[in-house]
């Protein structure tokens, strides 16, 4: 199984020509780390995040996309990742710690976030996301709470 989704992340990621040999190392670190399959998902938005600007390492990639749901999702994650380490710059001691602390942020959002932004674009709504988990983390509040009253929702028991 892995040896088929090896070959269908070579197909399908976007990799720039004549790296094919970087292509090939992401890959053995991505089955190491265990990321192969989140990559497969989304082979765009994780060739976006392996190279320049984020340059991260295959481990951190699939922290980052772990919880996108849909292709759209993925490819907003990107952006939203970006956003996230600008506004919560000097917090994390490196990207790794910054893309748990974003992973632990999509994992809090739920259909009903993604309902009550229906109508605005998918990498607008991640960003919006995004910005009020920063401002809670800054305040001291839960990422969940900061989710409910940008969305209207209940707070959860």
């Amino acid at each position: 199984m892995a040896t088929s989704r090896r070959t269908h992340c070579a197909n399908k990621m976007p990799w720039p020509a004549g790296n094919h040999r970087s292509l090939e190392r992401f890959l053995d670190d991505a089955e190491r780390a265990g990321t192969l399959d989140v990559i497969a998902d989304h082979p765009a938005a994780a060739t976006a995040l392996a190279l320049a600007p984020h340059s991260l390492d295959a481990a951190t990639v699939g922290t980052v996309l772990r919880f996108a749901e849909s292709t759209e999702q993925g490819l907003a994650f990107p952006a939203a990742f970006a956003r996230w380490r600008e506004v919560t710059e000097g917090q994390f001691e490196d990207p790794a710690a910054a893309a748990v602390a974003f992973s632990e942020v999509a994992e809090e959002l739920t259909v009903e976030d993604w309902d009550a932004q229906e109508g605005t674009p998918v990498a607008e709504s991640m960003t919006t996301f995004v910005e009020a988990a920063a401002a809670a983390r800054a305040e001291g509040t839960s990422t969940r709470a900061a989710l409910d009253a940008l969305t209207g929702s209940a707070p959860r028991d």
